[in-house]
This record gives C-alpha cells, sequence and structure tokens, in this order.
C-alpha cells in the first residue's frame, strides 16, 4: 500500500517503453499477414508481444502492477467481454490495475493494457470503464504503438541518457526530475505525442465500434470525456496525465456522439461496479481520494481493522440483499479465514465456487483454505476441476505446487513447477526442470509426451 511517485511511474512507462528498440533498432520484415504500418515496415507480432511483455514484467518487478486476483479476474473478464466482439484477433490480451493515483490508461505493445487507481477513482459505472478499454484495444489493433516506435527511432542516445538520470534523482527531487525529463526529449517526445493525438479519432471510431457489438453501452465514452473535461475546466482534475495522451476537445466529443446517433440506449452493464471499486479502496485507500464510503466500505474498513464481528454483521446484511454477489460472499470468507474460523470460510468458498465455477481467485483461497485444513486431495480435486479452462496460467501451477507437497508426490510437484515457470515466461528455467525430469524418468506417459512436446515446440 505504498503510495507511487507519479513522476517515477510515467518515466519509467516511458523509458522502458522505448529502450526495447532504443537499444536493439534492427527491424525485421512484417509477417505477410499483418498490414505494413510506415515506410520502413515494421516489428513482427513476436517483437511487438516481447515489448509488451518486457514492459509489464518491469512494472511487475518494481511493484507498481496490483497482483490481488479478485481484482485482476474483474478487470480481465471487462477486457474479455470487449474482445469477444472482434470479428478476428491475433494476439492475447493483458488487462491490469497500476498502483497510481493519476488518472490514466495506456495501450502497450503486445495487447498489455493498464489502468491506473486513480482512472477507475473517477468513473462511475463499468460501461465507463469498458470504454477507456475499448478506446485501448482499439489503439492496439490499430497497431498504432507500433507506429509511434517507428518515429521514435529519431531519440538520440544523449536524449536516453537524461530520461536515465530523471529517474536516478527523482526519488530525490521530483522537480529536478521534471526539468531533466522535459529539457532532455522535449523535441522528439513532441513529435510523438502529436503523433499519437492523430490517432485518437480514429481509436475513438474503433473504440465505438467495438461497445456497440458488446453488452456495453457505447454512450458511456462520450460520457467519460465529459466527465474528465468538465472536470478539468473546474480545477477539480487540474493535469489529468490522461488528458495529455488522450486530449479531449468538444469535436471529438460530438464526432463520438454523432456515431451513436440513432442507436438506442443500453441500459448500466452492472450493478456492482462500486462493489469492485470498494474492495480497491480496501486495499488501496491512498490511491482512492474520490472514494465515497459505502456499506461495504465501512465493513471492508474493519476487516482492515481487525474489528471482525463488526464487519460480519454488515457482510450478512449486504448478502441478505444480494446473496449471489462475488464480492460480500467473498468478503466474508475472508473475514472468517482471518479468524480462522477454517471450516465455515472452506464452505463459504466452495457454495461460491458453485456461483462462479471457472473463478480462479475464489478457487485459490478455496485450495489454501483446505490445505491449512490438511484436506490435500480435496484441494487437488478443486484445482483440477478449473485445470482445463485455465492450463496456461501460472496461478493454477502454484496451487499444484503447493497441493503436491502436501501429497508428498515429489514428480508431480517438480513438474507443476516446471509448469509453472513456463506459464510465468521463464522457459529456461522449465527446460532444466524438465529435462532432468525426463532423465529421471519420473513421468508417466501422458506427462513426458506433454513435457517433450513443450521442449521440440520451443
Amino acid at each position: 500500500m505504498v503510495m507511487i511517485n507519479k513522476i517515477n511511474l510515467k518515466v519509467i512507462v516511458l523509458i522502458l517503453f522505448l529502450s526495447g528498440f532504443m537499444f536493439e533498432p534492427k527491424i525485421v520484415s512484417a509477417d505477410p499477414e499483418l498490414p505494413l504500418l510506415g515506410e520502413t515496415g515494421i516489428l513482427n507480432l513476436k517483437k511487438e508481444i516481447e515489448l509488451g511483455s518486457g514492459l509489464y514484467k518491469k512494472l511487475k518487478e518494481k511493484g507498481y502492477v496490483i497482483e490481488d486476483p479478485m481484482l485482476s479476474r474483474y478487470l480481465q473478464d471487462i477486457g474479455e467481454s470487449l474482445l469477444s466482439s472482434l470479428d478476428f484477433r491475433v494476439r492475447d490480451y493483458y488487462f491490469y490495475l497500476v498502483k497510481d493515483g493519476s488518472v490514466n490508461a495506456f495501450a502497450a505493445p503486445g495487447g498489455y493494457i493498464g489502468v491506473n487507481v486513480g482512472l477507475i477513482d473517477i468513473t462511475s459505472s463499468e460501461d465507463e470503464l469498458a470504454s477507456v478499454l475499448a478506446h485501448e484495444i482499439a489503439h492496439v489493433e490499430l497497431m498504432h504503438s507500433m507506429q509511434m516506435i517507428e518515429r521514435a527511432k529519431t531519440i538520440n542516445m544523449a536524449s536516453m541518457i537524461s530520461i536515465l538520470a530523471a529517474i536516478l534523482v527523482s526519488s530525490q527531487d521530483v522537480e529536478a526530475a521534471s526539468a531533466i525529463i522535459y529539457t532532455g526529449i522535449a523535441g522528439s517526445a513532441q513529435s510523438m505525442i502529436n503523433f499519437t493525438r492523430a490517432n485518437e479519432y480514429e481509436a475513438d471510431r474503433v473504440g465505438v465500434e467495438v461497445l456497440k457489438k458488446s453488452e456495453y453501452a457505447p454512450q458511456a465514452m462520450a460520457d467519460f470525456m465529459r466527465l474528465l473535461q468538465s472536470r478539468e475546466q473546474g480545477g477539480e482534475l487540474a493535469g489529468i496525465e490522461y488528458l495529455r495522451t488522450h486530449p479531449v476537445n468538444s469535436n471529438r466529443i460530438a464526432e463520438i456522439t454523432s456515431r451513436l446517433s440513432g442507436l438506442q440506449k443500453k441500459p448500466p452493464k452492472s450493478t456492482r461496479y462500486q462493489q469492485f471499486k470498494d474492495y480497491l479502496f480496501y486495499l488501496y485507500p491512498e490511491n482512492l481520494p474520490n472514494q465515497t464510503v459505502s456499506r461495504f466500505s465501512l465493513a471492508l474498513g474493519y476487516t482492515r481493522n481487525g474489528q471482525y464481528i463488526e464487519a460480519e454483521k454488515i457482510y450478512r446484511e449486504l448478502i441478505d440483499s444480494d446473496p449471489d454477489s462475488l464480492w460480500f460472499n467473498y468478503a466474508l470468507a475472508e473475514n472468517m479465514e482471518y479468524q480462522q474460523r477454517l471450516t465455515e470460510a472452506s464452505q463459504l468458498y466452495h457454495s461460491t465456487l458453485l456461483l462462479f465455477p471457472d473463478d480462479l481467485a475464489i478457487a485459490t483461497r478455496l485450495v489454501n483454505v483446505l490445505l491449512l485444513q490438511d484436506l490435500p486431495q480435496k484441494a487437488l480435486d478443486i484445482a483440477m476441476q478449473l485445470y482445463e479452462n485455465h492450463k496456461t496460467k501460472p496461478t493454477i501451477y502454484q496451487l499444484l505446487v503447493d497441493t503436491y507437497t502436501k501429497l508428498d508426490n515429489a514428480p508431480l510437484r517438480q513438474l507443476a513447477e516446471a509448469n509453472y515457470q513456463w506459464y510465468n515466461d521463464n522457459k529456461k528455467q522449465a527446460k532444466i526442470q524438465y529435462k532432468a525430469l525426463l532423465s529421471k524418468g519420473l513421468l508417466d506417459v501422458a506427462d513426458e509426451a506433454r513435457v517433450k512436446e513443450k521442449l521440440d515446440a520451443n
């Protein structure tokens, strides 16, 4: 729960976004299936994903990425719902929350889309958040970031050194860092900013079409932009970072509105968006200054302070009014878990999992509680129920590692550890572990075949 230095985050995002090609400037030929952008061609899809993945990993290493499974699942679900409206897609997408109170969101190459906590703070509905994600998806699908990278090749090494210097001094002197940043990259960065702004209308057009085909209300995009514009003009949100990278003006709002002309308004998608915000506020209160105190946030505050009885009373009242709420049931089970009421907690996690049978966040808590109760076989049964739909996610293998450890099954524990490394994009370490397992002959025929297939494909 550390407030992140805004200058630091902006600079780190910029340096990571640029460094991948500044120090590796070789441009490869475009894949024949992909459109050519610019006069010199583009980086191929593999390189695009490497850049986006590299940015994400570095932000994660620095502690900027929020990794709470409930929050992550919620954001990813919104993104996947939007992506289902695309006629065709060539890349997976990763949506993640960033520990920063400034109002911003950004799309990195390869489908890595970050959303600052500050932007969540000022949105009033899931539809508004979805409109931001739709716009960022459009930037990725239109490959605007890759076009920007082509232009950014003009940034010289001296400018890059200035940015690096800013990172080094920013923790001691924010004003000095700002001066270095803006003097070091002013000229070259301005052309990049202008280039990005020139694509905003195109991203709006595609984003609106994505929203039209989705379950979300397209009018939310115009509503959110009006909100930003009015608050900035009123000085309420002076210097909104999102408006620097996604400038809003009356013409842009008018064009979006015209694209919505004659379109029947959709009702708000979710009435539970506030529950998501409340839980986010519970974990990162310092990053959500505009958050209002609801009954749910009050109960979460009681939990945070160890006032479990007071919290439980409110949770049960809330569940009575909304029995199928994932957030209310999860919070009550978590509250029980903190009191070491493990049997009750596991029962509630299990009943909630029946309501949301593919929810990895709930399953993770349930497996962990079952292991604490020394019930590893039941934990394994739960983990394997979700395995088929989550076999590419590291979390499922971490659950299997913990479970096989309790079951004292060394070969399968080692295989789960190797799979965890593989799907956590640490393939070098995974290959070492796979080869060790193969050399010892510890795997059955099916697992051995799957391991060999991974090694051959890689």
